[in-house]
């Protein structure tokens, strides 16, 4: 199997992208980034670096992925799905020092569209976060999230788990 790629894609040098994956029109992948087997990357999507994807993973149209975020197998992102990884915003602030936090969506978890990612935050296996969600803190596994910020709903039933 080969990688189905759309036009108008920019690739870095340093991306692995396993066979089976396709990719939409215009998508940004930056260097020392790792894209699993079978996976579907939309089009517009923006994955900045430094990332890790997982197997059987689909990212939806204009997703934005920042530097280091890591995606575990078998995790849906709905369109435009943003995910941020500076928690003090240390742009041009020479009294701040920037560390990197990025978020980590495990295995499994589904993100609806429009959903934010805060810094630091952890989706859990199994876990659904409801479209246009603020994930301020973590998200325990197999729970539902919802709103702004995103609070525990209810629980996902064991025969959506994988």
């Amino acid at each position: 199997m080969e990688i189905i790629k759309g036009e108008h894609c920019v690739i870095f040098p340093e991306v692995s992208i396993g066979p089976g994956t396709r990719l939409g029109n215009f998508v940004l992948i930056r260097s020392d980034t790792i894209i699993g087997i079978n996976c579907t990357i939309g089009s517009y999507v923006d994955i900045e670096g430094e990332v890790r994807i997982g197997d059987h993973v689909s990212l939806q149209s204009s997703c934005y992925l920042t530097r280091g975020v890591i995606v575990e197998d078998e995790v849906f992102c709905g369109p435009r799905v943003i995910t941020m990884n500076d928690k003090r915003i240390t742009y041009r602030r020479p009294t701040l020092t920037f560390v990197r936090t990025a978020p980590r969506i495990l295995r499994g978890a589904r993100i609806g569209g429009g959903s934010i990612l805060l810094p630091e935050v952890t989706v859990g296996e199994n876990s659904l976060v409801g479209a246009g969600s603020v994930v301020v803190s973590d998200v325990p596994e197999g729970a539902i999230v919802a709103g702004n910020p995103a609070k525990v709903i209810g629980w996902v039933p064991l025969e959506q788990r994988l």
